[in-house]
């Protein structure tokens, strides 16, 4: 019976090393010399230190010594040191529990994962309830039962992807969103190279291809090309692409360019078509830009409100009807150069946001505020008021709107029927 018990523990601990040999590619603490005619030599390379040795001088494992050309090694292979202690423990290492336990805590020490798992699986194969194991192989205790964290996550309809537990409806959308990727990636190419195409004998071919743009996925490769296209014409055609697409992010550009867009014909082009295709909400990015630093974005604002025609606007427009500004003039040599920024609140009435008379400290720079009438503003006002004009004064406005709120308001009869 001893016998067999030894014989049994020989295998289990053969059966371990092979294990933990295959998983890191070696079998044993030697060197390995990998031969380009074929086959392969053991042994303990011993002029490891020369650099680009012309020659490897080994000592075999049945302690013979050789000198190998080499030209004749295609590779030399040597194994990790941990790797060779773990060997060495592995021989001494008893068929317990407590010795495969401290001997899957020093793997974990040696970050050798291959074979602590194969301790810690040992282990429970001895004692299957052994929570220590258990735990550090990544099981949790659910019902009397143990389980892995994956037959947790898989059990409430979780799937592994890309790194992280999801849902598939979540993969669903990331799966659909990769595609969307890739498909407006291919758009933005093919836009580029029509608009290449505009240059050479083969512009008609690209005016064709940019009138028949209807693909929602051409939106973003279209926005890219309009920010950075110089010529009025080429613009006309991206913006023309926009609107026959029509779709939340198609508007957005053309706000965008009614904003940004330097050209006054692309500003008044733009907004020609989002009054034409009258989006839900598009208001609200206007108002937005009633708080614009830049005088021009603010003003552009006011004009397309005005042109929009929805009373629920006069408020914030208003507010932006007469702002200040603060001119910062930093000296450079004998002259001042200009930049301006908005007041948001702060300071003295008429003054500088930094206090006192508006000019700052140091000697170095100075800082002016500016009052600045905002006359698309007003036109606005007067065009959403029916014709009221009360000019620059922001009191009497907020008097008159108060007044029309007031009577446009319905009448509530609060008295309770007779009986």
């Amino acid at each position: 019976m001893d016998v067999e018990l030894r014989i049994a523990s020989w295998t289990i601990r053969w059966a371990l090393a092979c294990s933990a040999a295959l998983c890191v590619g070696t079998a044993g603490a030697t060197d390995v010399f990998v031969l380009r005619q074929g086959g392969r030599l053991r042994g303990t390379w011993l002029n490891r230190q020369e650099p680009q040795p012309k020659q490897y001088t080994i000592r075999t494992e049945e302690g013979c010594l050789l000198k190998l050309d080499a030209a004749d090694v295609r590779l030399a292979l040597t194994p990790d040191p941990a790797v060779a202690e773990y060997e060495r423990r592995l021989e001494q290492c008893p068929d317990t529990i407590d010795g495969h336990w401290q001997l899957a805590e020093w793997c974990r020490e040696q970050d050798l994962k291959e074979q602590r798992e194969v301790h810690l699986q040992r282990i429970l194969s001895l004692d299957p309830d052994h929570a220590r194991a258990r735990h550090a192989l990544g099981y949790s205790q659910v019902g009397g039962r143990w389980v892995t964290r994956e037959g947790i996550q898989r059990r409430r309809g979780y799937e592994f992807y890309d790194g992280r537990w999801r849902l598939p409806q979540e993969i669903e959308l990331l799966e659909a969103s990769q595609g969307t990727e890739q498909a407006e990636k291919r758009w933005l190419a093919q836009l580029v190279r029509w608009r290449e195409m505009l240059t050479t004998g083969a512009a008609g071919d690209a005016y064709r291809g940019f009138a028949a743009i209807q693909d929602p996925l051409a939106v973003r490769g279209l926005t890219v090309l309009l920010k950075q296209e110089s010529y009025r014409q080429v613009k006309l055609l991206y913006i023309d692409a926009l609107e026959r697409i029509g779709s939340p992010p198609a508007i957005s550009a053309l706000v965008d360019a009614t904003l940004q867009d330097p050209d006054e014909e692309i500003f008044h082009d733009c907004l020609e078509k989002i009054l034409r295709l009258r989006p839900p909400h598009v208001e609200k990015r206007y108002v937005e830009a009633l708080k614009d630093e830049n005088n021009v974005r603010l003003n552009r604002a006011a004009y397309a409100l005005g042109r929009l025609q929805d009373k629920s606007v006069l408020s914030p427009l208003i507010n932006a009807l007469v702002t200040t500004h603060y001119i910062v003039l930093p000296k450079t040599s004998d002259a001042y150069t200009a930049t301006f920024s908005k007041n948001d609140g702060g300071g003295a009435a008429g003054g500088s946001p930094f206090g006192g008379t508006g000019f700052s400290a140091g000697g170095e720079t100075r800082v002016i505020p500016r009052t600045v009438n905002n006359q698309e503003v007003l036109t606005a006002l007067i065009r959403l008021s029916g014709g009221v004009n009360f000019g620059f004064d922001k009191q009497a406005w907020r008097y008159w709107l108060d007044n029309h709120n007031r009577q446009s308001a319905p009448v509530v009869d609060a008295r309770r029927d007779e009986r």
